[in-house]
């Protein structure tokens, strides 16, 4: 069974696009990170997978339930913590969180593992909270129930590094007891650390679907040049992120070795500096 697959997803805003042609799946026991530039799509697809938005064309299967042919079956075993934080802002922590429980029929014990886990406080009235600890309310809702599928939209804005590293360790934990867990995010090195695959949008399309152990192992590099011209033209295939500074010049590439020897005797050399590019410089070669 493959607990989420989203198949050739279309959404328009009237004649605005929204996304176009997205698709891709998670696993059972994976997680996938789900990135692109701002405006790409991914909040519309997430949106769409958990029901909120209709699509305009394509298809949406849950835990092997079409998500809205019958969509409470399709969504009964899905957690999902919104980009924008929803929760009763008059209620305590700890009473929003009770009645999440009490609707998937949860111990309060659940409660009390979690939000000792991200630090927590249960007292403070909802409305009240920071940005961070709105953003943990919702992950601990998200969790309560021990779902299948989990679903989170910038999980980690506004989470100090201590919490981060909690938050990892519960991924972990929920990766370990089998539930398939999608993630979108700015944040490349969360992605980096929890992700077994990563899907890539950019103008509503998926452009890359990779293994993040393929993608580690791909041949990128960044390359650093001093040269004895100002400002020097840039005639090579395969450059991205590209930095100029007067006679220096820094940019990723992606391309045959011999081409990129031939670009620089071009352009007369007098210092130069070639390292296997990082994973960020990787994704960022993704949204140029």
């Amino acid at each position: 069974m493959v607990p989420c697959e989203v198949i050739n997803l279309k959404k328009y805003y009237n004649k605005n696009m929204g996304v176009e042609d997205v698709s891709f799946n998670v696993k059972e026991g994976e997680i996938v990170g789900f990135i692109g530039p701002n405006g790409a799509g991914k909040t519309t697809t997430i949106r769409t997978i958990v029901g909120l938005i209709k699509p305009t064309d394509g298809t949406v299967a849950i835990l092997n339930n079409d998500a809205f042919k019958n969509g409470s079956m399709a969504r009964s075993e899905v957690g999902y913590a919104g980009g924008e934080p929803s929760y009763f802002p008059n209620l305590t922590v700890l009473e929003n969180l009770k009645f999440v429980a009490d609707l998937k029929n949860v111990s309060y014990d659940r409660i009390d593992y979690l939000a000792t886990k991200l630090e927590l406080n249960l007292t403070r009235k909802a409305s009240e909270l920071s940005l961070g600890n709105k953003k943990k309310m919702c992950i601990v809702m998200a969790l309560l129930s021990s779902p299948k599928l989990i679903i989170l939209d910038e999980p980690t804005v506004g989470l100090d590094p201590i919490i981060k590293l909690n938050f990892f360790s519960l991924m972990e934990e929920e990766k370990k007891r089998g539930a398939s867990i999608l993630i979108s995010s700015h944040a490349l090195t969360d992605i980096q650390r929890l992700c077994d695959r990563v899907a890539i949008i950019k103008n509503g399309k998926i452009i890359a679907i990779e293994e993040m152990e393929e993608l580690k192992n791909k041949r990128l590099k960044t390359v650093t040049v001093e040269t004895n011209y100002s400002n020097p033209q840039i005639t090579l295939s395969g450059v991205s992120n590209l930095k100029t500074n007067g006679n220096f010049m820094k940019f990723n590439y992606n391309g045959e070795m011999k081409k990129l020897i031939k670009f620089l005797n071009s352009i007369d050399v007098t210092n130069i500096s070639i390292e296997d590019a990082g994973l960020e410089e990787m994704f960022l070669h993704f949204y140029e």
